[in-house]
């Protein structure tokens, strides 16, 4: 009597890679969008040795842009390691502040930003991943105010005043790099900027920040 006998090795190869297969499915990021939500505090700002410009009298730069931000973002990852990201920045904070009788008064108000940058994930720790990242960032938009000067006459008396309509907007070059598990990332950089409207002339503004993010979603 013949005994019938079914290859059984390629069925058990195929369920055991199959799991497998799967978690480097769920693992992978390549064409892949991901929507990210964090915190960020930027630090006080640092200004360039003798390189101060100065200082106008609307703004105390300092308080304006440090504190607590919130970033909403979402990147695409054309492959695995490199993605094209876009960020956008939303905080409380000081749009104008009263000094004396020529500027405006103190007022607050919701400021925004919007980041855009390139990413990259270098695969060096058996746990995690080096995180890069450098792009540009649009800062302070809706932070417009009505500013009031006087008008002095020959003599030096004040015989009036003006009023117009200014804002704090600058563009600013980010840098950063951190450390990325799984869906949780933490960055430490910089912006970098010398197109502010905070001096009178050319001045190098940089504002340090520390940040963390978590994927909520991806597509």
């Amino acid at each position: 009597m013949k005994v019938l006998c079914f290859p059984m090795k390629k069925p058990l190869i195929l369920l055991f890679l199959l799991p497998l297969y799967l978690v480097a499915q769920n693992n992978s990021r390549e064409k892949k969008f991901f929507f990210n939500l964090g915190a960020e505090f930027r630090i006080t700002p640092i200004y360039k040795s003798g390189d101060q410009a100065v200082a106008t009298n609307f703004i105390n730069p300092d308080l304006q842009n440090s504190g607590p931000v919130l970033n909403i973002g979402l990147d695409y990852f054309f492959t695995q390691n490199f993605s094209v990201g876009f960020k956008t920045s939303v905080r409380y904070d000081l749009i104008t502040t009263h000094i004396d009788e020529t500027s405006s008064e103190t007022e607050r108000g919701l400021m925004f930003g919007y980041h855009f940058g390139f990413n990259y994930h270098f695969q060096v720790f058996k746990k995690g991943d080096l995180l890069v990242n450098a792009g540009l960032s649009l800062l302070n938009r809706n932070s417009e105010y009505a500013r009031t000067e006087p008008i002095f006459n020959e003599e030096g008396d004040v015989v009036g005043s003006k009023t117009s309509m200014d804002n704090y907007n600058f563009s600013a070059n980010k840098i950063s790099v951190g450390y990325g598990k799984g869906k949780s990332k933490i960055m430490m950089g910089i912006y970098i900027s010398r197109n502010t409207k905070y001096f009178e002339g050319k001045a190098t503004i940089m504002v340090p920040f520390i940040s963390y993010s978590i994927d909520i979603a991806k597509f």
